[in-house]
């Protein structure tokens, strides 16, 4: 069997498949296509896709093709800019638990009019709509568009060889291995279906979001059902199977017993996506602790928790992956370790979303000097740019800060963690 090997991806690639199974071929069949299913890579692994289960995330690793199957990687001809690429992908997540549009995605394959879509997603028209959001037209009618319609689109070429063999050995030890995601897709579903128990018109957990926030009346409901989907606990499996990528000393002890380019290749991984990779949680806790504020519900007290801990772990990995490359290949961190330089359009756009006070105040500093070398804070110069260690304590989300020497040492007073950005 074989694979995608997901090494030579980046986040916005579009994945095209030709599954061996009927609805694939008849697919093909009435597009006169040779593709019929459509993902979204977004990250270290993972694709989102939208199938008769819903819009859901996957392991591409687990994602096992027959030799006689094919699929292809598409990437766009002109690089996006991060901000563009981050657009692309976080619609995509925003989508997670909407359910499939079996009516809309045949009238896209047998034809008929095409009345106005629907809530609903089906594969191709989830991927050309995170496109569309982020002002890409891949195809004519991002509605209603087929896997086959994306493989055409001029705005796209075809990656070479990136297919990898899948032994045995590897297949059986898959199959015993726990899988995080499918475990997060089932609870995900599990909340989804409680709410739709009273209110139909859920989608996705935004709707539920405003579910809650409108109707408190449900908040109980939907708060038990978080609890008792597992949904709030889905990360403690990963810190019981792999201490080691949390926790120094574990690390150390791993590295006696592991392949040493495997950890390393590992760490590089990490620390490649070190604030993009979990951006999500420190935005995730930014968004419910304002809604909290604003209407306290049990709901969004439980999330707060969940998030607070994400972004710790997630910080935690980053930073034991990263010291774990000083102690070893230490040339490494300056080559690969991904960098936010303070006032870019990209640290805005992060800023923005998880400490809009600093975004505010940062442009303010920056319109009063008519610069952009001046420090975050307090608008003086000369500013030196910091990374932020301990970010998950001290601003979550917040990855890097241009300080002057004043409010560099103000800042040390306080607890933070502050490393020159290399």
């Amino acid at each position: 069997m074989k694979r995608i090997n997901f090494k030579l991806l980046k986040p916005g690639d579009i994945i095209l498949t030709a599954r061996a199974g009927k609805t694939g071929k008849a697919i093909r069949f009435s597009t006169q296509g040779s593709v019929s299913h459509a993902m979204l890579y977004v990250q270290r692994g993972s694709v989102i896709d939208s199938t008769p289960d819903g819009v859901q995330a996957r392991n591409l690793q687990r994602e096992l093709f027959d030799d006689e199957e094919e699929f292809f990687v598409f990437r766009l001809k002109e690089e996006l800019p991060e901000l563009r690429i981050s657009q692309i992908v976080n619609f995509a997540r925003s989508e997670i638990g909407t359910r499939y549009s079996k009516v809309e995605a045949a009238r896209t394959v047998l034809g008929g009019p095409k009345k106005p879509r629907g809530r609903a997603e089906f594969c191709s028209r989830l991927v050309a709509r995170s496109y569309q959001i982020a002002g890409v037209q891949l195809v004519p009618d991002h509605d209603y568009c087929s896997p086959e319609d994306l493989r055409n689109s001029p705005l796209l070429h075809e990656l070479p060889d990136v297919s990898e063999t899948v032994t045995d050995e590897e297949i059986k030890w898959l199959k015993k291995r726990h899988n995080p995601i499918q475990v997060m897709q089932e609870a995900t579903n599990v909340v989804l279906d409680a709410a739709r128990s009273f209110e139909g018109s859920v989608e996705n957990l935004q709707d539920l979001d405003k579910l809650v926030m409108e109707h408190p009346k449900y908040d109980a409901v939907i708060a038990r059902s978080y609890r008792d989907s597992g949904y709030l606990d889905v990360w403690k499996h990963e810190l019981k199977t792999h201490p080691w990528r949390y926790d120094m000393v574990e690390m150390r002890q791993m590295q006696k017993i592991a392949d040493q380019d495997e950890l390393r290749a590992y760490s590089i991984d990490t620390i490649r996506e070190a604030y993009s990779g979990g951006f999500r949680y420190a935005c995730n806790l930014a968004y419910y602790k304002q809604q909290n504020n604003y209407a306290p519900r049990e709901t969004f007290d439980q999330l707060i928790t969940l998030y607070e801990m994400l972004v710790k772990i997630d910080q935690d990995r980053r930073e034991v992956a990263c010291a774990w490359l000083l102690e070893n290949f230490p040339n490494d961190v300056g080559r690969y370790m991904e960098r936010v330089v303070p006032h870019s359009e990209l640290w805005f756009s992060i800023v923005d979303s998880v400490e809009p006070r600093l975004g505010a105040l940062a442009r303010f500093a920056i319109q009063s000097e008519q610069s952009l070398e001046i420090c975050s804070a307090c608008g003086d110069v000369p500013a030196i740019d910091y990374r932020i260690v301990n970010s998950a304590e001290a601003m979550p989300g917040v990855p890097s800060l241009r300080l002057c020497d004043d409010c560099h040492a103000i800042r040390l007073g306080y607890g933070e963690e502050l490393e020159l950005l290399c």
